[in-house]
Order: C-alpha cells, then sequence, then structure tokens
C-alpha cells in the first residue's frame, strides 16, 4: 500500500490518536494536526506500507519524550526532529530511508505526518506499540531485542545528545535525565533499524487504524453504531455503560518515574449495580468490576461519551457522568511472556498479574 494522505484522513487521524489515548490532553494532537493540514497546501504525505522498503533499509522512530510539560508551555522551533535523524545518520554513517511513529496514539501518533513532509521521507504504517505506552522500552522491538540506541534527543534550544546503551531500562534513565535538563519536552529518534527488522517485529497498519477509528467516531451518526463499528473493526466491547460516583487522586507513589499521579475512579452500572473502579497512572491500567478484573493493561481501555459518542479525557470526568468503558485487545505480543514482563500491572507498580499469564 502506497497512499497519499488527505486533510480529511489527518483530522480524522488526530481523533484516533485521541481515542486510543483517552487520558492525555489532547491540546497537542490537535495543534500538530492544524500545522501538517497547513503544510500539506503545497506537500504531499506519504504513507508506505513495510513491505515496500527493501529489507536492510533504515528506518527510525520519531517521537517526543516529556517529563510532565505541556508542549504548548514550551513550542518547538521547527528543526528538532530533523536535527534527530541527521544525528542518528551521522553515528551510524547510512541514510534513513524512512520514519515511524514511536506510538500509534497521542501526540507520537500524528508527529511523524509533520516530520514527513519536512523532510521528505515516507511514513511507514507501523510502530512499535500498537498503542501508547509511558515508556520508550515498553516496545515490541525491546521484545524482538532490537536495540534502542543510538537515541538521538534535540530540546527547543538546539542542544543536543546522542546516548548510547545497550539496556533499554539503562537507555530510559540516561533519557529522562537528558529530557529535564533540556526543559521538560525533547524530540528524538531512536530504534534505528532495518525494514526486515521492523517487518518481523513491529506493529502494522497503525497509521491507518487510527484514521478508521476517526472516520467512525467523528460520523454523524449514533454511539450505538459507532459502538457497533468500533467493535467489527477493533473487536471491542462495552465493559459497562455506568454514572462516576467519585474521582479521586491516591498517594501511592509512581515508583518508575512517570510523568502523572495515579488516580481512581468509581462508576455504577444503574442497570446492574455493578461497581467499576479504574486505576489510573498515565493511562488507564486496570479495570475492577464488582471486584473481578474486566481489563488489565497491556488491554487498551478508552472512555465514551454515552449520549454523543466522543472521547472522554480523565481530566474532564466529573461525578454524575455516564460514560461508555470499552476494553480493546492489544497487539498479539505484548501477551507473550517478555511482552506481559514489559506491560502488565505489575510493571506499573501494581501487584497484579495479567489474567492471560493467570490462566497460561
Amino acid at each position: 500500500m502506497n497512499a497519499l494522505l488527505t486533510v480529511e484522513d489527518v483530522r480524522h487521524l488526530r481523533t484516533g490518536a485521541h481515542f486510543l489515548a483517552c487520558t492525555i490532553d489532547p491540546t497537542a494532537i490537535y495543534v500538530y494536526a492544524e500545522m501538517i493540514e497547513k503544510a500539506m497546501e503545497n506537500r504531499a504525505l506519504e504513507l508506505i506500507s513495510i513491505d515496500e522498503l527493501a529489507p536492510d533499509d533504515l528506518v527510525v522512530a520519531i517521537g517526543m519524550v516529556t517529563q510532565g510539560l505541556f508542549i504548548a508551555d514550551m513550542p518547538p522551533v521547527g528543526d528538532e526532529f530533523i536535527g534527530c535523524i541527521r544525528a542518528i545518520e551521522a553515528n551510524l554513517g547510512r541514510q534513513v530511508r524512512a520514519i515511524y511513529s514511536l506510538a500509534a496514539a497521542n501526540i507520537n501518533g500524528i508527529v511523524p505526518l509533520m516530520v514527513g513532509l519536512q523532510s521528505s521521507l515516507p511514513v511507514i504504517d507501523s510502530d512499535p506499540m500498537g498503542r501508547v505506552f509511558p515508556l520508550i522500552s515498553q516496545t515490541t522491538l525491546n521484545i524482538g531485542h532490537v536495540p534502542i540506541s543510538p537515541i538521538a534527543l534535540m530540546g527547543v534550544t538546539g542542544e543536543r545528545a546522542v546516548v548510547e546503551a545497550e539496556n533499554p531500562q539503562r537507555a530510559e534513565t540516561l533519557v529522562r535525565a537528558l529530557v529535564t535538563e533540556m526543559g521538560g519536552w525533547a524530540a528524538t529518534a531512536m530504534y534505528p533499524c532495518s525494514a526486515g527488522q521492523m517487518r518481523e517485529h513491529g506493529v502494522h497498519g497503525s497509521i491507518s487504524r487510527m484514521i478508521r477509528i476517526g472516520e467512525i467516531l467523528d460520523a454523524e451518526t449514533s454511539v450505538d453504531r459507532k459502538f457497533q463499528q468500533l467493535a467489527e473493526f477493533l473487536g471491542a466491547t462495552r465493559i459497562a455503560r455506568a454514572r462516576v460516583s467519585h474521582v479521586e487522586g491516591l498517594s501511592r507513589p509512581s515508583d518508575l518515574g512517570l510523568p502523572a499521579l495515579p488516580s481512581s475512579v468509581t462508576l455504577i452500572d444503574e442497570r446492574s449495580g455493578q461497581i467499576i473502579r479504574l486505576e489510573i497512572q498515565n493511562e488507564i491500567l486496570l479495570v475492577l468490576v464488582d471486584g473481578a478484573i474486566a481489563a488489565a493493561v497491556p488491554d487498551i481501555v478508552s472512555l465514551l461519551n454515552s449520549e454523543h459518542g466522543t472521547v472522554v479525557n480523565i481530566d474532564d470526568v466529573r461525578v454524575g457522568d455516564v460514560i461508555d468503558v470499552l476494553k480493546i485487545t492489544a497487539a498479539a505480543q505484548w501477551y507473550s511472556q517478555a511482552g506481559l514482563d514489559l506491560a502488565e500491572p505489575k510493571a506499573f507498580g501494581i501487584p497484579i498479574e495479567h489474567p492471560r499469564r493467570q490462566h497460561a
């Protein structure tokens, strides 16, 4: 598949990127979508399949790494990602042939499109998460033992760094420290690998999936029809339609240096009387229904407004709201033993194993 994306595709993409990361403020996604739409007035944006590249072609992940700073507080200058690509090329002595998203949701689901327009490099319809995780070590490429480094970083003041570390967790620590020193966020290029490695270990169809999700949610149709289409396309299931009864921040520490404080939301299904509890730490990690696990990371959990079928941000949830809690199965790699080691609730400090591991 080789496709030239349209402005309408980009608008749907921003909705899809928001849906798959409903705990995140979508402002930055919308800012980048507007920038991309404006840039597309003069240039075409090419989306390619990984199968269109030669196996040895060099490809690299593009994404922002933040330490809790809103991008709007320190806007990008514009050359940060190109600087990172050039640093990777200088380090490896080879030219990058294509780029891919570090994550298939939130800001990193859309930023590579802007970088593709700036660099004239094609954007691959693949990524190494199939969703978004808060840590750069939580990738399917890591599961496949594809090296994370060299990692290039560049901040808005022009400061640059290249990190070389064999251990992904150690690379994570070094990158987080540098991002803090650079002001709170940095452009990055990482996981430089061959197209063959990406084909074997990546998650494919990522951009197309976000666009299709956006088409469904942006349509002028009923909530039930939207849910039916999400179920057919993603295998999504509705855990509950319930009213929010309690919202709280928790004192539990986030011991992995994650840029978010833990919180919890309690809902009541007024038809069945069931009590639904959401445990949140940068994303929805766990859904309990009357104390039993209904979904657990790496499952994807998203929230929809029960009246309009629009995405609900956790920060906007208020007592009395009625919302739909949806569960989507993540990419298959995440349910392997190595995948669960990286991304089940225990990896986030919650002492619970994923049900698939318990039943293995």
